[in-house]
């Protein structure tokens, strides 16, 4: 049976229809509209979304862990929980992430992951995985253990190969030669290649963007800024980040990694089609206490809102879901609620060349769709059609 919903104000890419309806047929789309369109159409299932607006659903790029589950766990068990968690949050799609380990164990993961997205019933579309690390700068390891930091050499490589099915983005640090030489078979392997945890300098970045990188990981986040080489400044990764035009980046708005005025200065730079925002989010994301926890092989303290190494000297990733980056875009940095809503849907879509499908209302598009009430809290989760209730930001 066809469904609309009516009554809401529906959230285009570069307008919004007030009173619109959307109708829905098959998991998709069928189109977008005024109420000449229940006109046309016979027997329809309603959905009424009076009082809220109808945005795309949220796409998380970057994402490690929720609900004390994490992916590096290597078990379908973690995978479900973390997506029903999230899908509380108005993600209907995402990228799960996972951090340095043995690669052994890295690869224990995907099979969980990809055992999941076979699957296909919890109500999230995942969409492939994300591999950050270990790929990486020692430098600029942030949370990520050193230990298990390593070149990708070809036998590392091959780790890769065997698993390219569901590696849908890599994080690496390209001044490191033996990463720098995979770049560009990685990018006509599908992967999106994104540079972090690096200490690479400007020339650097652009000899990657060159070889077919395409974003830089967490702006801001472990990885090299200006120095100073005698009398001459030298750029580094975030200053490459935010002027080489074609480059995506993400950012953690949690006002906890960034205070409000550097996320203003990377959306004045960029622009919203250039710079979406992610959770990185770890296993302590809708944890209701404090404490110590395990991630990114090591332990991290979840203190004021977010988590830190034990000592204190780096975060490590977040605990905040994205819902609430959206509200933190608008409510404190300023953003307008439609661009707020880019960065959460249509440019990760397009980031990650799955936009075709995804990040926007549109016909023809999959029927992922959230119903928000004023202050951007989310009430439904509709993913490929089918609808969630969201209670005390957990669906059920």
């Amino acid at each position: 049976m066809k469904k609309a919903i009516i009554h809401g104000d529906v959230y285009l890419e570069s307008s919004v229809i007030q009173n619109g309806v959307v109708l829905i047929e098959d998991k998709k789309i069928s189109a977008v509209g005024d109420n000449s369109l229940l006109e046309q159409n016979g027997s329809i299932e309603i959905i009424d979304a009076s009082n809220l607006c109808v945005i795309p659903g949220y796409i998380d790029t970057h994402v490690h862990g929720g609900s004390n589950y994490d992916c590096n766990d290597g078990t379908e068990e973690a995978v479900i929980r973390m997506t029903e968690f999230y899908r509380g949050h108005g993600v209907t799609a995402y990228y799960p992430s996972t951090s340095s380990d043995p690669l052994d164990k890295i690869e224990k993961g995907f099979t969980a992951i990809r055992n999941v997205m076979q699957a296909d019933n919890i109500g999230v579309e995942i969409l492939g995985t994300h591999m950050e690390g270990p790929f990486i700068n020692k430098k600029h390891k942030g949370c990520q253990v050193e230990e298990q930091i390593l070149p990708l050499t070809d036998k590392n490589f091959k780790y890769v190969e065997r698993n390219s099915d569901i590696i849908k983005r890599i994080t690496l640090a390209p001044e490191i030669p033996e990463n720098f030489n995979r770049i560009r078979e990685l990018s006509e392997m599908g992967i999106v290649v994104s540079i972090g945890h690096s200490d690479a300098v400007y020339a650097e970045v652009l000899q990657a963007c060159h070889q077919g990188a395409t974003m830089v990981t967490h702006l801001y986040n472990s990885m090299s800024s200006i120095t100073k080489n005698g009398p001459y400044r030298v750029s580094g990764v975030l200053e490459a980040a935010l002027t080489i035009e074609g480059l995506y980046t993400e950012l953690i708005a949690d006002r906890k990694h960034l205070p409000d005025e550097l996320m203003r200065l990377a959306i004045k730079c960029k622009g919203v089609d250039r710079i979406l925002i992610c959770s990185d989010a770890n296993r302590g994301a809708g944890l209701s206490r404090g404490g110590t926890i395990f991630t990114c092989g090591q332990e991290a303290i979840i203190e004021d809102g977010v988590a830190m190494v034990p000592d204190r000297s780096a975060f490590a990733s977040s605990i905040t879901p994205i819902d609430q980056m959206v509200r933190n875009l608008i409510n404190y940095v300023g953003v307008s609620r439609l661009d707020a809503v880019r960065m959460a849907s249509t440019t990760p879509a397009r980031m990650m060349r799955v936009n075709n499908r995804k990040g926007s209302i549109a016909p023809g598009k999959d029927a992922d769709i959230l119903l928000v009430d004023n202050d951007f809290n989310v009430k439904t989760t509709i993913c490929r059609g089918m609808a969630y209730q969201v209670a005390g930001g957990r669906t059920k």
